[in-house]
């Protein structure tokens, strides 16, 4: 005996049979546009560079033409911008670093104001260049410090009512809390940045909430103040023993091409530093340090053993000497 399914079933399922034919193809149109994920993997090292020189201020502040804002491709994900050292003699390094859906600003200078300082214009051109270059839209903005000292949070206030931003704050919990550190400064956490793996960790003894990053897709070491190629303000020794012995410990853990930072207050000419306040600094070193530096920096905790100044061809030691003194004549 042969069964005929009623017209109205056949209706039914060839109504069910058209809508899930078009919302196949709606999956497959929208799939097609959608942009491919970025891949950061940690099993090469992406290739980045340097500028021959940064904007280094000029003899006259007033007269000065350089943009407020440096901004330097590393590579196409990873951005390094610096302060404009006739705004402010600091001359302080940002980093702008992208992952798939989002982006990470660590320090934001040491100017306020927008008209001197536009740095949240500047980071917004970056974002959306970055955005049509990958067929990204609506990225979240996260706005992170290496420190809570002044010089490196001072335009943070140009962000506070900007959209889709998260604002890690500018307290030590806040930033433990965002980073989820719970065992500052001896844990080591991984930060996933839209697929981009970041290691973190606490590196007091400049500040008491210092972190350093490591960035396993570049390979690049991110020291903030605590290793730099100037004058290294330590408040606390025991804790700045520790945390560059560290740092020397993730670079023998893991592959480390540069060790990046904060500032450039040294000359060319070994152990001999900027004064303290220059707004122009023509004969810079590279920003960049290497580990034969690090290991430089990991033999002198072995060496000293008291406060004062100590000079190095590449950094001076401030070991919890007064700000105000210097090696100036």
């Amino acid at each position: 005996m042969s069964f005929t399914k009623p017209p109205e079933q056949l209706r039914t399922f060839a109504g069910i049979a058209c809508v899930a034919a078009v919302l196949l193809a709606f999956d497959v149109a929208f799939s097609a546009m959608a942009p491919a994920r970025i891949s950061f993997p940690l099993d090469e090292q992406a290739p980045g560079e340097f500028p021959a020189e940064w904007i280094h201020g000029s003899k006259s502040a007033m007269d000065n033409t350089d943009p407020p804002v440096q901004v330097h491709a590393y590579n196409e994900h990873t951005y390094i911008l610096r302060e404009n050292k006739a705004i402010n003699y600091e001359g302080a390094f940002m980093y702008l670093f992208f992952g798939n859906g989002v982006a990470m600003l660590i320090d934001q200078g040491s100017t306020s104001s927008p008209a001197l300082f536009p740095l949240r214009e500047v980071v917004d051109g970056v974002i959306d260049e970055w955005q049509e270059r990958n067929g990204q839209h609506d990225i979240e903005l996260i706005v992170a410090n290496s420190h809570l000292h002044g010089d490196h949070y001072a335009a943070w206030n140009q962000f506070v009512d900007r959209p889709n931003t998260v604002m890690v704050g500018l307290t030590h919990e806040e930033v433990m809390n965002f980073w989820g550190i719970d065992n500052y400064p001896q844990q080591i956490v991984t930060y996933d940045l839209g697929g981009r793996e970041l290691v973190v960790t606490g590196s007091p003894g400049h500040q008491g909430s210092e972190i350093a990053i490591y960035d396993g897709w570049t390979d690049l070491l991110y020291t903030g103040d605590m290793f730099y190629r100037g004058r290294l303000y330590l408040e606390d020794w025991d804790a700045w023993v520790t945390s560059i012995r560290k740092l020397r410990d993730i670079a023998d853990q893991n592959p480390v091409v540069h060790l990046v930072n904060n500032h450039i207050e040294m000359t060319t000419t070994p152990g001999l530093d900027y004064p303290v306040g220059t707004t122009w600094q023509p004969d810079e070193p590279p920003m960049e340090m290497t580990l034969e530096m690090l290991d430089e920096a990991v033999e002198a905790t072995f060496e000293i053993d008291r406060p004062g100044i100590y000079i190095y061809d590449d950094f001076l030691i401030y070991n919890e000497i007064p700000w105000g003194y210097t090696t100036d004549p």
